[in-house]
């Protein structure tokens, strides 16, 4: 069951996270208020993610959790970098950050310098690929590259609007 909770959770983040930049494309009138929602949930999913995955997988062992990601990236790449821990954590804190500067100053992150916004959809691809395409089993992978493709067609400029 906990296997199970620690994937449903990542995919619910993720998925709240394409949510809500589908919000963002489709409902400009409405994208201030209630568009932070699908964000912050995500952030929540996510968390809960990695809650369970500590539980469950690292007995809440710091040590556990560092060698695991090793040990994946070892086979995955034949580099064993357990840094890939501490990016996770990082990303954490800057979907935090995302969603507390929707919440706080809709207006100023919805009209952001047009390189923020390309750094963010940069830091969450690039995270979204990896834990959703790279990092897991071959039935998801196809999952992730349809959540990839989601996420990539919000993004794509309309005439109305700028990407």
């Amino acid at each position: 069951m906990g296997a199970i909770l620690t994937s449903a959770t990542i995919w619910l983040a993720l998925s709240l996270y394409a949510a809500s930049q589908l919000w963002r494309r489709h409902s400009p009138a409405r994208r201030k208020g209630i568009g932070v929602w699908p964000l912050g949930l995500g952030l929540a999913s996510y968390a809960a993610h990695v809650a369970i995955a500590f539980e469950v997988h690292y007995n809440w062992s710091q040590a556990v959790a560092y060698a695991e990601t090793a040990r994946q990236a070892k086979a995955m790449f034949g580099w064993a970098f357990g840094g890939g821990l501490y990016i996770n954590y990082l990303f954490g804190l800057f979907w935090l950050s995302e969603v507390y500067w929707w919440a706080k100053k809709p207006e100023r992150y919805l009209n952001r310098a047009v390189w923020l916004e390309w750094a963010s959809r940069s830091v969450f691809l690039f995270m979204v690929v990896n834990g959703a395409v790279i990092f897991v089993n071959t039935q998801q992978r196809w999952l992730g590259i349809a959540l990839v493709l989601v996420i990539v067609t919000t993004w794509w400029p309309t005439k109305n609007r700028l990407p």
